[in-house]
């Protein structure tokens, strides 16, 4: 990791010599010779790093080497350090001239800079004579025999990204045996709830496995009600309970949508009501009320996954209700359950009390416990080849299975094997072997062929052989995956320290966060986000982070760690001192020197105090919990004074972290609730603000002006309406994201913003004419523009100007008989590379007769369509058949979703050939429609099936007047029904068999909803 310290600290020295050499200063020449003395070190440092992770090393040398990577380190953050104060003091004192080049010139002709830059000398003089101390001790302490590692070679990695979310889970290591036992007991419609155990060691396998029954369309068929909750470390047992009840009233298939609002409803006021302890346990009780009227009269799958220690296990027990004849709990655990009887080969069976004991007190439900089994050599074989070459081929399988066996030692985990199998992937096969000495705790260089040994060498080999083998630990599993890392993921791979195991993890937020920490550097003249994405693709590859879900053109959505992976992450971090994880009750006066980058993760207290005084401080994560309230507006004077009393007055400072770049803020609350403190824009560094569960924030601070180096604003999970004026002069932003900006804080018409990326929230205004400032959004990539009044040719002329476009959304204005032109938009040549669009309001209607006579793209009598579309969202466009048969004829369209009044037609017909990469299909609220067929079905053609011959899920909601629909399709296996029972009925004929059909609505796996109260 400190090779990528280093590494990060070059490439910012480079930037400003290359500034510097441009004005022909001195003080360009002593960056760079600074530069160069850091790069030479750095040579050294990657088998150094390795080596310091070595558990078979002597004590003394593994010593003498921490000590010195920790000083070169140290070395080159003051390097960073050193630039970084310079250019502080220079902005301070430039009024205005926030740019470097401005800062160079200043600090060459003005006075103060004359003493700026004998500073800057001293300062990097003292820094190259430790360079010289440090190359003086790396021979003193014999320390020259660490060999410089060469670059390993790079084959092209499998993409698993790529794979749709169904192909994810068959390439799951699920084993037929585990499967079908849980499955028969998932399907047993016993009269009291059956509570199943999967139990096993970390890494085993219990969640892919609970996961993939989740999924399962033939298990959740079966129940009305699916709801899953990860139980993480550490967590309020009101939250869990908060989030059981919004899924369950977000799936259940019975009740109507305003019981379901209700009810959450009341659940939010109940955990308002926790907040304060003389109204806990009213609170706790309108919980339990709330949990029982959602999921009694259900018949419910609950996923309870990490269950942790037993007084979890007797909490969940003793507070789910019981429900309809069927109903199933399913647990993941660590926990130890006694023993099975020698005489018995059945696992165990027992009751569960009313107390959640599990020693037979009560009958309320039947206990199965399932113990996950470590793989043998022939499993462990067939999963490695499974992801390493994408499927498993005989000869392959037995061609490996001597390889496998020597580096798993013939029974292991499956978390190991599918790590092993992404180390490898980037490997020639005569590398291999090299591996497999690094496991062992050689000091073979990974990614290096077998070299010839030295006499001494080959003895230690032979003894290590004679010891007992043992299976491979997930731990030195992990170090030889973290030492094969190129310097620019490493720092990309610790990062995930900063979140939790098991839980999702925003994938496009993440690489914004990347950028904003300068991680990544832009290559072959793809942006740095795009870059980003690759490196995020390369760890997924090598299955160091799990790829959870991917969005309709393939592209990553979110991703997760595994409990084992953060533990070594976070420990390695730490050591490091790259980022530290704070996690008390209280957060107040940090004040470590050392610290650059600090996740603060508070489960409990949702009034922490944040003042942070670190010096050093670069990065600021919080992730605190929401603090419902049942008020409405500002709080009163005497809520105000009577938080004060209580110590429980809001304060939040980081005015001693001055080289700040990135803080994200969830959950923290601001002294002034409406707004930031104004000594936010004394963090001139700052490239990344995050604010979220912040509702009753309104504006920004004019002091947000000040920060001349902000990339990202992401206000969308608050109120905030209002941004200063001159916000928009800042040429440094890339992304902007909010709910709903206000008119007065939408870009001028004169603004210039060419490296902005994505704009979210803004009214439709000026800056979108014809001359305005949306001409000059060359790189814009996302648009979410909102009350679109614009007449048809000045709305068309502005996104004309858009070519880098992949997402839009546009919002008509309510009040107005605005028409969104959708059949201009869907054939305009500049959107080419548009890959989702989303339109709310009214489109123009679409007349056949025209198609041919308008002055659109038309080639051999077809009309041009935008050929990378890939995911289609119509809201209250009033659409018609003439519209359906366009959309068919969109080459690469896999998703469609037609929400409220977005049909207005009774009969929807699908032509023959059309939609022909369509997968995935949602219908909302289309009180009109009653039937939908393919063309040629009713007359008995057999051209029918030529049809939406990839769909696979279809999705209807609120349609209670649809009866029927096209069920002979080639892929059709789920069909999601919601509160539409003339459609229920019709797919409970029985030549529907063959399509699994779920009543109630089917969440996302492992995704928690956060409850809000607006």
């Amino acid at each position: 990791m400190t090779e990528g310290v280093v590494k990060f600290a070059v490439d910012k020295l480079e930037e400003m010599a290359v500034q510097e050499l441009k004005l022909q200063t001195e003080v360009g020449k002593k960056v760079l010779e600074l530069r160069h003395e850091l790069e030479w070190l750095r040579t050294f440092l990657r088998d150094a790093d390795r080596k310091r992770r070595q558990p078979l090393a002597a004590a003394g040398g593994d010593d003498l080497i921490e000590v010195w990577v920790r000083q070169t380190r140290e070395l080159a953050h003051d390097a960073e350090d050193l630039l970084e104060e310079f250019v502080h003091k220079g902005e301070l004192h430039c009024h205005g001239c926030f740019d470097l080049p401005s800062f160079l010139r200043w600090l060459r002709h003005s006075a103060a800079g004359v003493f700026a830059r004998h500073a800057i000398f001293d300062e990097i003089e003292d820094i190259k004579e430790r360079i010289e101390g440090m190359k003086k001790q790396r021979k003193e302490c014999n320390l020259e025999k660490l060999s410089c590692a060469s670059k390993p070679h790079r084959k092209q990695y499998t993409d698993w990204s790529t794979l749709t979310e169904l192909e994810i889970e068959d390439n799951l290591h699920v084993e037929t045996e585990d499967y079908n036992k849980i499955k028969s007991w998932l399907l047993d419609k016993t009269p009291q709830t059956t509570v199943i155990a999967l139990t096993g060691k970390s890494g085993i396998g219990k969640t892919t496995l609970a996961s993939y029954l989740y999924r399962k369309s033939e298990i959740r068929k079966h129940f009305t009600c699916a709801v899953w909750v990860h139980v993480p470390q550490k967590f309020r047992f009101i939250d869990l309970l908060n989030d059981i009840v919004c899924q369950a009233t977000a799936t259940a298939s019975s009740g109507d949508e305003a019981v379901g609002q209700n009810l959450r409803r009341t659940t939010t006021i109940a955990a308002a009501a926790t907040v304060t302890a003389e109204h806990r346990h009213e609170g706790e009780r309108l919980l339990k009320r709330s949990l029982e009227a959602a999921i009694q009269g259900e018949r419910y799958l609950i996923v309870l996954d990490d269950v942790r220690s037993w007084e979890e296990w007797a909490f969940f027990l003793a507070v789910l209700p019981t429900g309809l004849p069927g109903s199933s709990v399913l647990v993941t655990t660590h926990l130890k359950f006694p023993e099975v009887p020698s005489s018995s080969a059945s696992p165990i069976e027992q009751t569960v009390g009313e107390d959640g004991d599990v020693d037979g007190r009560g009958s309320c439900s039947s206990l199965h416990v399932w113990e996950l089994k470590k793989l043998d050599s022939d499993q462990a074989t067939k999963l490695f080849c499974q992801r390493m070459y994408g499927k498993v081929t005989p000869d392959k399988q037995k061609q490996l299975w001597d390889f496998v066996d020597s580096m798993t030692k013939g029974a292991t985990l499956p978390l190991n094997v599918v790590m092993l199998a992404g180390l490898l992937r980037s490997k020639r096969a005569d590398e291999w072997n090299g591996v497999l000495e690094s496991l062992d705790g050689t000091m073979t260089t990974i990614g290096e062929p077998t070299r010839e040994q030295k006499p001494e060498e080959a003895e230690e080999k032979k003894k290590r052989q004679a010891r007992p083998q043992r299976p491979t630990s997930t731990e030195r599993i992990l170090t030889v995956c973290m030492d094969d890392l190129p310097p620019h993921l490493k720092p990309c791979f610790l990062y995930f320290a900063g979140f939790t195991a098991q839980t999702p993890i925003d994938a496009v937020k993440l690489l914004r966060l990347w950028v904003a920490e300068g991680f990544i550097q832009a290559k072959n003249g793809q942006t740095t986000e795009e870059r980003g994405a690759e490196c995020l693709k390369e760890l997924i590859s090598r299955c160091l982070v799990q790829l959870v879900e991917t969005d309709a053109a393939g592209k990553v959505t979110t991703v997760s760690v595994h409990q084992a992976v953060l533990d070594f992450v976070q420990a390695e971090a730490h050591d490091t001192n790259f980022l530290h994880v704070h996690s008390t009750a209280a957060v107040t006066g940090i004040s470590n020197c050392a610290t650059r980058r600090l996740s603060l993760r508070n489960t409990y207290d949702a009034d922490i105090t944040v003042i942070i005084e670190a010096p050093k401080l670069h990065t600021l994560i919080c992730d605190i919990p929401e603090r419902a309230t049942t008020t409405a507006g500002k709080p009163t004077i005497f809520q105000k004074l009577l938080e004060f009393i209580n110590g429980r007055a809001p304060t939040f400072s980081v005015h001693g972290s001055k080289f700040l770049r990135v803080m994200d803020l969830k959950g923290v609350r601001m002294p002034n609730r409406e707004t930031l403190p104004e000594e936010i824009g004394w963090l001139i560094h700052l490239r990344y603000l995050g604010l979220s569960h912040a509702a009753s924030m309104k504006r920004l601070p004019n002091s947000i002006n000040k920060l001349r180096n902000l990339q990202t604003l992401d206000v969308s999970h608050t109120d905030v309406e209002a941004l200063p004026w001159r916000f928009w002069r800042n040429p440094t932003l890339r992304h902007v994201l909010a709910r709903r900006l206000a008119v007065t804080s939408a870009p001028d018409e004169s603004d210039v913003l060419p490296d902005l990326q994505t704009l979210h929230g803004v009214q439709w205004g000026r800056w979108a004419r014809s001359g305005g400032a949306i001409e000059k959004m060359t790189s814009l990539r996302s648009l979410m523009a909102r009350n679109v009044a614009a007449a048809t040719g000045e709305l068309l002329s502005a996104l004309a100007s858009l070519e880098c476009l992949r997402s839009l959304y546009l919002e008509a204005v309510d009040d107005t008989e605005m028409i969104l032109p959708m059949r201009d938009i869907l054939a305009m040549l500049g959107l080419r590379q548009l890959q989702y669009l989303t339109l709310r309001g009214k489109v123009e209607a679409w007349n056949p007769l025209e198609t041919t006579t308008t002055t659109l793209p038309v080639h051999h009598g077809h009309q041009y369509l935008i050929p990378n579309l890939a995911k289609l969202e119509l809201h209250r466009s009033e659409c018609d058949e003439s519209l359906i048969d366009v959309l068919a004829r969109l080459p690469n369209l896999a998703e469609l979703l037609l929400d409220e009044a977005s049909y207005i037609k009774p009969y929807m017909r699908f032509p023959i050939g059309g939609f022909a990469k369509l997968r995935k299909m949602q219908m909302t609220s289309l009180d009109k429609l009653t039937e939908c067929t393919v063309v040629g079905e009713d007359d008995g053609g057999s051209h029918g099936g030529t049809a939406l011959p990839l769909l696979q899920h279809v999705s209807v909601f609120h349609c209670g007047n649809l009866n029927k629909f096209p069920v002979k399709l080639p892929k059709l296996d789920l069909f999601t029904i919601h509160d539409s029972e003339e459609l229920k009925k019709f797919m409970e004929a029985d030549d529907k068999k063959h399509i699994n059909v779920v009543h109630g609505r089917m969440p996302n796996r492992r995704r928690v909803v956060a409850p809000k109260e607006r």
